[in-house]
């Protein structure tokens, strides 16, 4: 049977994809997925991802204390968001004393979308700049997120560029010269699911999101308090 395995996807609500949760079974490599809730349209997250966790156990039979694992989709994404689904994968996990995965939110947009071939997944866009994992297409692990900006395209050797409406318009243009497919990613909680005997545990409260660089809301708060002495 496995481990009773529940996914939460609610990094990028605006960038393709129904935010949500989807419960499973994960046995060594095997996945079946046993059910799937949306969260549905709006930002109160806080008020939304939790309702639905409930609705989904509770309508398939199964109480959170037979939680095996949670997995998290973490981002970059957005801010709010990935506070409150690793705030509540953290929780979730501590209260089941079930096992904790992060998966990062790259990996969730690419086993959704699978492009064939060389592919790179664009997060985070900024100004003309993005946080982007390249994916190689052949079941290997992808390369480690990195902030480039246009003119370091060309040397990725991809095929296809996953990116949101955020992604500059500098990438678009030199996509369509270097003839790279730009696509819009998509996110699911099936996914994240799906992505679970790839991942390894981590300790239950260390589970953070990944924002791939500094959050706005962050830099907005240092510019407001800034340290004794710096001026």
């Amino acid at each position: 049977m496995g481990e009773l395995t529940l996914a939460i996807e609610t990094s990028n609500p605006s960038s393709g994809g129904t935010p949500g949760v989807a419960l499973g079974w994960v046995e060594g490599e095997d996945v079946r997925l046993i059910g799937e809730e949306p969260i549905g349209e709006g930002e109160r997250h806080d008020d939304l991802l939790m309702p639905a966790i409930r609705k989904l156990m509770e309508r398939e039979g199964f109480k959170a204390r037979q939680l095996g694992r949670v997995v998290c989709s973490i981002g970059p994404g957005g801010y709010t968001g990935l506070r409150i689904a690793t705030a509540a994968a953290n929780m979730i996990a501590l209260t089941a004393n079930a096992k904790l995965y992060g998966v990062p939110s790259a990996w969730v947009a690419a086993q959704e979308t699978n492009p064939a071939g060389p592919f790179a997944v664009a997060l985070a866009s900024k100004k003309d700049s993005s946080y982007v994992t390249v994916f190689r297409g052949d079941g290997s692990e992808p390369e480690p997120g990195r902030v480039i900006e246009a003119d370091q395209i060309k040397g990725l050797g991809i095929r296809v560029m996953l990116g949101d409406s955020y992604l500059p318009v500098s990438f678009r243009e030199l996509c369509a010269e270097l003839g790279i497919e730009v696509r819009e990613p998509s996110y699911s909680a099936r996914a994240c699911l799906m992505l679970a005997p790839r991942l390894r545990a981590i300790p239950v409260g260390e589970l953070v999101p990944e924002y791939g660089r500094e959050a706005e809301a962050v830099t907005k708060w240092r510019q407001l308090h800034p340290k004794p002495g710096r001026s």
